[in-house]
């Protein structure tokens, strides 16, 4: 508690009021709770005690001390002259508000501050109907108070810095954080909020259905909520009020049609039992199947947010550090927005902004300018180690807590000679001793990922020796080092993934294919055969057999359907989710992973000596004369006729 305060009034019973009631009392204020309805009083007290009974259980706090310090009453004058603290949360309508602060104005004390729980409305409108505006303060709660420990603190036009501080030494009195803001509509998370609610609502009208955007945004964006389940939470009519308020207030928003038609239908949520989704019951909840998570480019959704923080903290508004922690605590996300943007890119978001005809915030097109990209550059938002190298026609960059290894040898589709096969294992050997990358990702550059065996070093074997020996220098190394590797890999197969390229993912822990990928088995075509797919692939799946034999090109889908790919996204989302998963995996226990990959590669150790069979096999392939006629055919871009038994 803050010396000279012991008593809180708190105007307006409903969701909030009560509930900032409810938070006061529990840290230990006399709290006196006043409406216009003794109805609204009751229903108000029925509900703080059935929160504290909740609470009791998780909490030590008794429910019958904190009920005992709650006094409620009707008539707001003589409550006002009891207050050492006013906090006003009543209905957004700025004519109701200015009446009670010229009532609290009137009543409290001369040195008593003055707040407001406003999300929309100006602080200095409000205070205008005071003769203290120096004491008017905002103090934005979260829904609910209890749960969500955050308090966005408003600076108006004329509060003071003695009732700022107050307010950060009252905040921090009953156990909630805060950012300190300036005053513009919206203030810092509800106008980031309805950047992201409006476009989730453009992207409906464009054809997208609630299901893929939230499913996107609960499993990919880490939010606790699908946007369409918030409103739906929230009243669809509560949205639509606010964005007329802040339309009203100079905000630069177009409100969606389909929230006006569903306010005209009483489709309001959870409140009239139908929404975006339909609910059975108070508690009723929308399933958003999280194999539609895929459906959406997330960057669609959250490109507007990342635009409208940048005018935040470009305006003064608020600073990049309370950026992140609204977001992150007012509204649940996992990871703050600004750090969404700086893994995605920042140049990948102003591009996403372009296409919806959104003009790029200047300090966006500063950040690019100045390649400033995010993890990608090393620093965009915020700094990231950051590492680049080559090893032959491989590169390395390594991105805070991840590596991604890309095949660069273009012009020959990512074929795998012999600096290919040893620049990956260098590289992946390179990531494996840096302590801070948790995650590999390998993906090719160009239209492949790789396209297999460079053919021109297999037409270049003399006999047996030649070819033993490339697969105990070159091929054998890389394979080895893929199975007894101690941290996961994650494959981006990106185009053609043939022969050589398409067994290397076997070996990989995870694979995610773009929708236009393509994958094939050939070798038989030219002689040869599959001697990881033969083996590693037959004890992984049966199914992959017919293309061993038959050399079939199959698509991403049939791949998915086999088990050998585990995620397929459209082709512009391809590095996008390899990274959400590299993060993902970064915050696991580093333990947790060695185990899980220590346990895999003890699984992948019973078919070693299969995969060794199968490179003999090929090796004394490589001297018949089935080979050479198949090379030879190859390099005459022919098809080989097989006469032999």
């Amino acid at each position: 508690m803050i010396d000279g305060v012991k008593t809180v009034l708190v105007v307006g019973a409903g969701t909030m009021g009560h509930g900032i009631a409810e938070v006061c009392a529990i840290s230990g204020y006399r709290v006196i709770l006043v409406d216009v309805s003794e109805k609204a009083l009751q229903k108000a007290t029925e509900k703080i005690e059935w929160s504290l009974k909740k609470l009791e259980k998780k909490a030590k706090i008794n429910a019958n001390d904190v009920m005992s310090r709650i006094q409620t009453s009707t008539n707001l004058a003589e409550s006002a002259k009891e207050a050492d603290l006013a906090i006003e949360a009543v209905v957004e309508r700025t004519d109701i508000k200015k009446k009670i602060f010229s009532t609290l104005d009137e009543n409290c004390r001369d040195e008593v501050i003055l707040a407001t729980n406003t999300s929309t409305i100006p602080i200095g409108e409000i205070a205008s109907a005071t003769k203290r505006p120096d004491r008017v303060i905002g103090l934005h709660f979260f829904n609910p108070p209890t749960l969500i420990r955050l308090i966005e603190i408003v600076r108006g036009d004329e509060s003071s810095d003695e009732t700022v501080e107050f307010a950060r030494k009252f905040s921090k009195s009953i156990g909630m954080d805060f950012v300190v803001v300036k005053d513009v509509p919206g203030f810092l998370v509800n106008r980031i909020n309805a950047r992201v609610f409006t476009q989730a609502v453009r992207l409906l009208e464009s054809g997208y259905t609630a299901e893929q955007i939230d499913a996107c945004v609960k499993y990919r964006l880490g939010m606790p909520m699908g946007i369409f389940e918030v409103i739906d939470f929230s009243g669809v009519d509560v949205l639509y009020n606010v964005l007329r308020e802040l339309s009203n207030r100079g905000f630069d928003t177009t409100i969606p049609g389909i929230l006006e038609k569903m306010v005209s239908e009483n489709r309001l949520g959870m409140k009239t039992g139908e929404g975006f989704y339909k609910y059975s019951g108070f508690y009723g909840r929308a399933e958003i199947p999280k194999s539609r998570a895929y459906d959406v480019n997330p960057l669609m959704i959250i490109a507007p947010a990342v635009n409208e923080a940048c005018w935040i903290i470009r305006n003064g508004v608020a600073s990049k550090e309370d950026v992140e922690k609204a977001m992150k605590l007012g509204m649940g996300y996992r990871k703050g927005i600004l750090e969404i943007a700086d893994i995605y890119g920042i140049d990948r978001v102003a591009e996403v902004l372009k296409k919806f005809s959104i003009t790029p915030d200047p300090l966006l097109e500063e950040m690019i300018a100045e390649n400033k990209t995010g993890k990608k550059s090393g620093e965009g938002f915020f700094r990231w180690s950051h590492e680049r190298k080559t090893f032959g026609p491989v590169e390395y960059e390594k991105r805070d807590t991840y590596a991604i290894i890309r095949m660069k040898r273009v012009e020959k589709l990512n074929a795998l000679n012999e600096e290919m096969w040893t620049g990956i294992r260098d590289a992946l050997i390179h990531a494996e001793r840096d302590r801070e990358v948790k995650a590999v990702l390998i993906t090719g550059e160009g239209r492949a990922f790789s396209a297999g065996d460079d053919i021109a070093v297999m037409k270049s074997w003399e006999g047996i020796v030649d070819g033993q020996e490339f697969f105990e220098k070159v091929a054998g190394p890389l394979i080895y080092t893929l199975v007894e590797y101690e941290k996961p890999v994650i494959s981006l197969v990106n185009g053609l993934a043939f022969g050589g390229g398409m067994e290397l993912n076997l070996l990989m822990d995870v694979v995610i294919s773009g929708r236009k990928a393509r994958f094939a088995l050939p070798e038989g075509l030219i002689g040869a055969f599959p001697p990881i797919a033969s083996s590693v692939g037959f004890f992984m799946n049966r199914g992959i057999t017919r293309y061993c034999i038959t050399g079939e090109e199959f698509d991403a889908e049939e791949a998915f359907r086999l088990g050998l790919v585990d995620i397929v996204v459209d082709d512009d989302q391809l590095e996008i989710a390899g990274i959400e998963l590299a993060e993902s995996i970064s915050e696991v226990a580093p333990l947790s992973l060695k185990a899980v990959k220590k346990i895999k590669n003890a699984v992948f150790q019973i078919c070693r000596n299969s995969l060794e069979s199968a490179v003999r096999e090929l090796i004394v392939l490589s001297a018949t004369e089935d080979f050479k006629e198949g090379m030879k055919s190859f390099a005459e871009k022919r098809k080989p006729v097989w006469r032999g038994k």
